[in-house]
């Protein structure tokens, strides 16, 4: 018997023969690839949203001297779609939290973030941050003043937003004005709490937009903080932290500070998730998972040592929530819970979705097991 081999299969083998070789060379795997694996046998057994293609853009728009960063991410479609404000953390540009917006859109919610260039890259150019002082950099981020301008530069996002929606815009002007949630990272969540009534004295939100709903990852909770504050809150809120959510400026304590607003928020429909191996970094949802470095680690300068690297705070040279030496490993199953709860949260709050809302009374707290408690605000529905 004469032994064919098809054209189909003789291309395989080819092409697997050139992955081996390769592989061989010394190219490390993508470990993207094998995390992602795992990520979708975890949100195979949780809440399913329905998924959309997206499109998106990046802009700076200009206000008189300041400058904001904005990205777009949108499903493709001719209806109307509900709005997602995202503010992301101290030293993050509008691109962060890809992870997460990019989930969203997909799940059918234009996704608009906003970061003035004050409080992104650029402050690791400031003096305080050249001198290795994190500590006091990040002070100066969450003060009053701080706060209001930051509020100040999301209604001139969303008024600029609708101007230029009510000219032709055709992605902005699908977004449905009435059916807005604020969701924030970090310092983007200290913003997006007073978006939904967390008025400090002396601090309102005066954004023209009323967010239905507020999701709030690492929130920011000032150290003594009353917890009246965040009784005011009139949203429902998801707030998310846990053990391994450490502040890399050491501004906040300790992730039992964060737990103080979910455990103050009293509207019903709220939840408060703790995670286990959710580190500040995976709570950003930026670059969640990097190749391996190949080449040879960079010899320190003569006059550089450990201590003059790391002054005044946790902050590496990689950027506010960059990978540091003692990272650990993102683990799937903690980026699989925030996208899942944080989806049927969403759904069951801007789209009345049944099955979204059985989820999360019924489902998800069986769904995390052992990579953590979820707790459910309850009230009058």
């Amino acid at each position: 018997m004469t032994l064919q081999i098809r054209p189909w299969l003789a291309t395989g083998f080819l092409l697997g023969s050139l992955a081996i070789m390769s592989g061989c060379a010394g190219d490390p795997p993508d470990p993207r690839i094998k995390f992602d694996e795992q990520l979708n046998v975890d949100l195979s057994t949780a809440y399913q949203p329905s998924r959309s293609e997206t499109a998106k853009w990046d802009a700076t728009w200009q206000f008189d001297k300041q400058s904001v960063d904005v990205a777009f991410i949108a499903p493709v479609t001719h209806e109307r779609v509900p709005l997602i404000i995202y503010l992301p953390g101290l030293g993050e540009s509008a691109s962060a939290g890809e992870e997460w917006r990019a989930s969203w859109a997909q799940a059918g919610y234009a996704v608009l973030s906003i970061q003035g260039q004050a409080y992104g890259t650029a402050v690791f150019a400031t003096p305080l941050a050249q001198a290795g002082d994190f500590r006091a950099m990040a002070g100066n981020g969450y003060s009053k003043a701080a706060l209001r301008d930051r509020l100040s530069i999301v209604q001139k996002v969303v008024s600029e937003a609708q101007a230029r929606a009510a000219k032709g815009d055709t992605q902005l002007a699908a977004i449905d004005w009435n059916q807005v949630v604020v969701a924030g990272f970090d310092l983007g969540a200290q913003t997006a709490a007073v978006m939904v009534g967390a008025h400090e004295p002396g601090i309102t939100s005066g954004v023209s937009v009323q967010p239905k709903a507020a999701l709030l990852l690492s929130p920011y909770v000032e150290a003594g903080a009353n917890r009246e504050l965040f009784a005011q809150i009139s949203a429902p809120v998801l707030s998310i932290t846990g053990p391994d959510d450490e502040d890399p400026f050491n501004w906040v304590s300790s992730y039992r500070q964060r737990q103080v607003l979910g455990e103050s928020v009293t509207v019903a429909g709220s939840y408060q998730v703790e995670l286990n191996r959710a580190t500040h970094k995976t709570l950003s949802g930026t670059e969640l998972v990097s190749r391996p470095v190949t080449h040879e680690p960079k010899a320190p300068e003569p006059n550089e040592t450990t201590s003059s690297k790391h002054t005044k705070g946790k902050h590496s040279s990689g950027g506010a929530h960059g990978p540091a030496a003692d990272e650990p490993a993102t683990d799937p199953k903690q980026v699989a819970a925030i996208r899942s709860i944080s989806q049927a949260f969403l759904d069951s709050q801007l789209k009345h979705s049944p099955a979204a809302s059985d989820w999360l009374h019924k489902n998800a707290t069986s769904w995390l097991s052992t990579a953590g408690r979820m707790q459910e605000q309850i009230g009058a529905r």
